[in-house]
C-alpha cells in the first residue's frame, strides 16, 4: 500500500509546476567545468538550433566532448522543432527556465489558447525538447568526464546562451525566479546585475 501512495504522490507532484524539484534547483558549481570552453560550445549549439541547421560541423574542444551521436542527434532534433517552439514562446504561454528547460505557463488564458489538440501537441513538443536538452547536458557531462555536480552549471550556461538568441517578447526566468520579457523593461534585480 505504501509504494502505491508514494507513486500517487509522485505523479501528483510531477504535474504541478509550483513544486520545485531539488535537483533542478541546485546552485551551479562552475569550479567543476571549463567555463569558457563550455560557453563557447553552448553558444555554437544554440546558434545551430536557432538557425535550424540539421547539417552542421561541431568539434570537441578544451575537454568538452560533443561528438557523441546521441548529442548530435538531439541537436538536429532541436533544430527541426525550433520554429514550432519559437511560435509557442512568441505566444507568451511558455518561458525558458534557468535550469535549462522550457515550460508551458498553464493559465486560464492558455486553456483558451487553440484547441485541446493544439495544447496536446505543444505539451508533446515541450517534452521532446526537454528530453533532447537532457541528452545534450548529460551527454556533455558524461562524455567530457565531468563530475555529476557539474550538471547544474552546464544547464545554466546553456540557458544563458539561449536567452541571448531569444526573440523580443519571449519570456525567461530571472535570477530571482520572476518572469522577464526579452526586450522588455528589466526587473530591479536585472538592472542591478547589469551595472
Amino acid at each position: 500500500m505504501r509504494p502505491l501512495l508514494l507513486l500517487a504522490f509522485g505523479i501528483a507532484l510531477a504535474g504541478c509546476q509550483s513544486v520545485g524539484v531539488p535537483f533542478l534547483a541546485a546552485r551551479p558549481d562552475y569550479s567543476e567545468v571549463p567555463v569558457d570552453a563550455l560557453r563557447e560550445v553552448a553558444r555554437e549549439i544554440e546558434r545551430i538550433v536557432a538557425d535550424e541547421q540539421r547539417e552542421f560541423s561541431l568539434a570537441d574542444r578544451s575537454g568538452i566532448v560533443v561528438s557523441a551521436e546521441a548529442v548530435r542527434h538531439a541537436i538536429r532534433t532541436r533544430a527541426a522543432r525550433h520554429e514550432l517552439l519559437s511560435t509557442l514562446l512568441d505566444s507568451g504561454h511558455a518561458w525558458e527556465r534557468r535550469h535549462g528547460h522550457v515550460w508551458i505557463i498553464r493559465t486560464r488564458e492558455y486553456r483558451k489558447f487553440g484547441t485541446s489538440r493544439d495544447r496536446d501537441r505543444y505539451a508533446l513538443m515541450v517534452d521532446g525538447e526537454s528530453a533532447d536538452r537532457w541528452t545534450i547536458y548529460e551527454g556533455i557531462v558524461r562524455d567530457s568526464n565531468l563530475s555529476p555536480k557539474a550538471l547544474p552549471a552546464v544547464q545554466r550556461i546553456f540557458f544563458e546562451e539561449r536567452v541571448k538568441l531569444m526573440a523580443p517578447g519571449q519570456k525567461y526566468e530571472t535570477e530571482s525566479g520572476e518572469v522577464a520579457v526579452v526586450g522588455g523593461t528589466p526587473t530591479a534585480a536585472e538592472a542591478t546585475a547589469a551595472e
